[in-house]
């Protein structure tokens, strides 16, 4: 069977390229994930400048973590980033926070760490069986949590995660496809935002889910909720399809880019800001015109962010994290 290995292959390069938040950056031969789980990160001067994937708010902290192992934390809305101790050096994917206290950092080799000191410190939670590649967590509260990731890995925890349960989420051959990105809306319905176009939903907590029809085909990267129970999914070719019905139907919006677009975030005065590959930040207000920038830099944005003081916002990426310059 050469060529379902050469798929799989194909796709195991992509989750790859998703993990680093698709930073498009060359990378070295990674390290065995056996090594990688147990080998505490290494300290580092520029810690907040290596290639970082996630940022979450622990109330007035913020957190980001990414390659190596790195978790760097700032208590000054994004100017100023310390390196916290991680238990391990694997590539972090994603962090959730949900309040100033407990937080989550999960990653390859199956990785899901443990913050109960608002990002400070990390204790190393779990190794998940076959150390499947984790690129999303999401926590209802200290206890209820989920992880999903490649080919179709999903693990729930009821006890704040100590011990973790299989998920099932898709089915048949849509049971295989990367499972990208997991959050929840205000009434507590869960969304996942999955490869080659597949979403599903969640309205009991995730015993079960039901497949949503987008009608897109290219991989979606992540989603979020707009004012209103307005749901929003990001993806390949600048795709930005929106849901006022809970996911049974969609509309795209116009973007003015083919870019893949990797996050976003509703800001505390309604605006909207999306970021994605190749410098692009897109800005708009609630379900308004969104207006296309691009950032000199031309880096890959992975995550974004509001920061604790009014307006600020951060965002992370191919050259660490920073703090995103106002609109003009």
């Amino acid at each position: 069977m050469p060529v379902k290995r050469s798929n799989r292959f194909a796709r195991g390069i992509m989750a790859l390229g998703l993990a680093i938040g698709a930073l498009a950056c060359a990378a070295a031969p990674a390290a065995p994930e056996s090594i990688t789980a147990t080998v505490p990160a290494m300290k580092a001067r520029l810690a907040a400048k290596v290639p970082l994937t996630g940022i979450a708010r622990a109330r007035n902290a913020l957190v980001a973590v990414g390659d190596y192992g790195m978790i760097v934390r700032s208590t000054d809305g994004g100017n100023i980033w310390q390196q916290a101790e991680a238990p391990v050096s694997a590539l972090l994917t994603a962090v959730h926070f949900v309040d100033e206290r407990h937080g989550w950092a999960v990653g390859h080799g199956g990785v899901i760490l443990g913050s109960d000191d608002g990002g400070a410190s990390w204790k190393l939670l779990e190794v998940l069986d076959e150390r499947p590649v984790l690129l999303s967590v999401h926590f209802l509260d200290a206890e209820r949590g989920y992880v999903t990731g490649a080919y179709g890995v999903a693990f729930r925890t009821a006890d704040g995660g100590r011990s973790w349960t299989p998920m099932a989420v898709g089915s048949g051959q849509d049971a295989d496809f990367h499972l990208n990105h997991l959050f929840s809306v205000r009434d507590g319905t869960l969304f996942i935002a999955g490869e080659s176009g597949l979403a599903f939903r969640s309205t009991d907590r995730g015993a079960s889910w039901t497949k949503l029809d987008t009608g897109v085909s290219g991989s979606l990267w992540s989603g979020f909720e707009l004012g209103g129970g307005e749901v929003v999914l990001l993806g390949m070719s600048g795709k930005v399809i929106t849901s006022r019905d809970s996911g049974d139907t969609w509309q795209a919006r116009d973007t003015g880019t083919e870019q893949s677009l990797t996050a976003g975030i509703t800001t505390t005065d309604g605006g909207v800001i999306v970021v994605g590959a190749g410098g692009v930040v897109l800005r708009g207000k609630g379900s308004g015109p969104l207006q296309l920038e691009i950032r000199p830099d031309r880096q890959n944005l992975a995550a974004v962010m509001t920061a604790p003081d009014s307006g600020g916002v951060v965002v992370a990426g191919q050259l660490g994290v920073e703090r995103l310059v106002p609109a003009r």
